[in-house]
C-alpha cells in the first residue's frame, strides 16, 4: 500500500499532462475560514494582475477505464506496463490539500482524476473532496475542478457549486477525429453534451472564474483548420470559453519516436492565433484565412505579420492619428504599448522619433513598415520582407 508522500509522487506526475491557469475568483471569503480565492489561487499560474500563485496539481487515481491512445494512463497504455495503480480517498486529498496549505506550499488546488469504475464514480469521489475541503476545512482558497467525460449534469452541478473553474478536455476538434483517438468514448454524448450545460451553470451564479478547455494536437490527422474552427466556436457568447489551452502529443515511452519539432511549432501559431482572437480581437474570418490549402498555418511567418502583409490597403498608419483598435493590427505592437500611444495622443504629445517609440514598448523591427510618423514611412515592406528572413 503506497503512502500517502508515495501516492502524491506519482498522482502529482501524472496531472502534468493537464494544462490550465487560474484566474482571480469572487467567491467570498466567509469569517473563521481560511485560504482566500480573490487573493490568490505545485504548478505555476499568474491572476490577471499578474501575480504568480501556486496550486496543488494532483489526479483523485491514475486508473482508467478508457483507451486514449495520447494517454499515459489509458487502458491500451498501461497494459503490460510496470505502472503502479493508485488512489487517494477524499480525506486523504483534502488533509494533503490543508497541510500544503498551512505550510504556505500552495494557495490553491487543481485537482483532476482518471475514470477509475466509471464517470459518476468518479465525480462522486471529486465532489465528495471539495465538499471536505470547503465545509468540514473551511477552506476559501482557488479550487480548478477537471470535469470527466460522461458526467451526468446532477453530479456536474454539484461540482460547479464548489470549485471556482472547471475544464473540460475536448482533446480532438470533431467526432471524426476523436475516433482516431479512442473508442471507449462518444465525442458527442460524453464530451458536447457535458460542455453545453456550462454556460447555463455559470450564468446561474456557478464556477466564477469560468470553464476552459484542452486540445492535443498530432493525436490524430487533424488539421489547423479543424482546430481553429473549433476554437472560434467555443469563443463564441453561446460557449463562452475563457481559455483553450494546447498540447504537443507526446511519445508515451522512449521506445516509441519522438515528434517532429514542427509539432511543437504547430502549438506555439495556435496560441499565437488564439491571443489574436481573445485579446487582439481580430475576427474569426480573418484568422482562418492564414491557412494554406492544406489546412495548416504556415509555420515560418508570424500569424500577426501575415495578416498585416495580406492587408497592406490598410498600411501604414499614422502614428500620431489612429485609434486604438488600429494599432493592435500592427506587428510588434501589443495592449500595453498601443494603451500608452493612445494615452500621449490624448496628451497631445507627438511622436517624432523612432527612439520614443521603443522606448514606448514597440518592437520596431517588426512595426516600422507598417508606422508612419508625420508623412514619413519608416521602412518598406519589401526591406521589411529581407530584414525578417535574415
Amino acid at each position: 500500500m503506497p503512502s500517502i508522500l508515495e501516492k502524491l509522487r506519482i498522482l502529482g506526475e501524472a496531472a502534468k499532462y493537464d494544462l490550465c491557469a487560474s484566474t482571480a475568483s469572487p467567491r467570498a471569503h466567509t469569517p473563521g475560514s481560511i485560504g482566500r480565492a480573490v487573493a490568490s489561487g505545485v504548478c505555476h499560474s499568474f491572476l490577471p494582475d499578474g501575480r504568480c500563485i501556486s496550486l496543488l496539481k494532483v489526479l483523485i487515481t491514475n486508473q482508467c477505464i478508457h483507451d486514449c491512445v495520447y494517454c499515459v494512463n489509458s487502458t491500451s497504455n498501461m497494459k503490460g506496463k510496470k505502472r503502479v495503480s493508485t488512489s487517494f480517498n477524499p480525506e486523504e486529498l483534502a488533509q494533503l490539500t490543508i497541510g500544503f496549505y498551512l505550510r504556505n506550499y500552495i494557495e490553491g488546488l487543481f485537482i483532476s482524476s482518471g475514470v477509475g469504475k466509471s464517470a459518476e464514480c468518479q465525480a462522486e469521489i471529486m465532489h465528495e473532496t471539495l465538499e471536505l475541503l470547503r465545509l468540514k476545512y473551511r477552506f476559501d482558497g482557488y479550487i480548478h475542478a477537471k470535469v470527466l467525460p460522461g458526467i451526468n449534469l446532477d453530479n456536474l452541478k454539484r461540482i460547479t457549486e464548489l470549485a471556482d473553474r472547471v475544464s473540460i478536455n475536448v482533446e480532438l476538434p470533431n467526432k471524426t477525429r476523436f475516433a482516431e483517438t479512442c473508442s471507449t468514448k462518444d465525442f458527442q454524448n460524453d464530451i458536447i453534451r457535458v460542455t453545453k450545460w456550462l454556460p447555463d451553470l455559470q450564468s446561474r451564479g456557478h464556477i466564477p472564474a469560468g470553464y476552459t478547455t484542452q486540445y492535443v494536437i498530432g493525436a490524430a490527422s487533424e488539421t489547423d483548420k479543424e482546430i481553429l474552427e473549433r476554437i472560434f466556436e467555443f469563443y463564441t457568447t453561446n460557449w463562452d470559453f475563457k481559455r483553450q489551452y494546447y498540447s504537443t502529443c507526446l511519445p508515451i515511452d522512449s521506445k516509441q519516436k519522438s515528434f517532429p519539432r514542427s509539432f511543437f511549432q504547430r502549438e506555439h501559431r495556435l496560441y499565437q492565433i488564439d491571443w489574436l482572437r481573445r485579446i487582439y480581437k481580430f475576427t474569426s474570418k480573418e484568422l482562418i484565412s492564414i491557412v494554406n490549402d492544406e489546412g495548416f498555418i504556415p509555420l515560418k511567418e508570424d500569424p500577426k505579420i501575415t495578416l498585416a502583409r495580406r492587408n497592406r490597403d490598410l498600411f501604414p498608419i499614422d502614428i500620431n492619428d489612429c485609434e486604438y483598435m488600429d494599432l493592435m493590427k500592427v506587428p510588434g505592437i501589443g495592449h500595453l504599448s498601443a494603451t500608452r500611444i493612445v494615452k500621449l495622443q490624448n496628451q497631445g504629445v507627438k511622436i517624432t522619433k523612432t527612439q520614443q517609440l521603443k522606448s514606448i514598448g514597440i518592437v520596431l523591427k517588426r512595426a516600422l513598415p507598417f508606422l508612419t510618423i508625420g508623412e514619413k514611412t519608416q521602412l518598406t515592406l519589401d526591406n521589411f520582407t529581407r530584414t525578417i528572413r535574415k
